[in-house]
């Protein structure tokens, strides 16, 4: 996020000084100085573009295309990012949740063995002896 961010800042700044330098004194230009041109970079890589303000030499332009494509990858590599912090998260709630059940699971499966070992008749019984009601040899 920090490498984004910061890319983020040196893409607006030299795409603010690049449309300055090519709008400024071009007629029916409407970024005149500085403030103008990171005005205008930063709404072109927001894709807001609320067309206050537009390039209108084919250099200024081609840097608007430049930028309207680095923005873009900006957002998807920030969408990318945050979609893929979810997925972990819920990945690792997911496992987190799985080795629980599997542990109890183990603890319900020792319990149903203890009872049928407990249910089952014992060899203790003598072969004369008749069997307690309900239990077969």
């Amino acid at each position: 996020m920090v490498y984004v961010s910061a890319g983020t800042a040196i893409i607006l700044l030299v795409a603010g000084l690049a449309i300055t330098d090519a709008e400024r004194g071009a007629p029916g230009s409407l970024i005149t100085d500085l403030g103008d041109g990171l005005w205008w970079a930063v709404t072109t890589m927001t894709t807001v573009g609320y067309g206050d303000t537009y390039p209108v030499t084919t250099t200024g332009r081609l840097i608007a295309l430049a930028l309207m494509l680095g923005g873009i990858a900006l957002l998807g590599t920030v969408t990318a990012t945050l979609a893929s912090w979810l997925v972990e998260s819920v990945e690792d709630e997911t496992s987190t949740d799985g080795a629980a059940t599997r542990a109890e699971i183990e603890a319900l499966t020792a319990e149903v063995q203890a009872l049928r070992a407990a249910l089952t008749p014992n060899d203790r019984i003598g072969h004369d002896e008749a069997p307690a009601p309900g239990v077969n040899r």
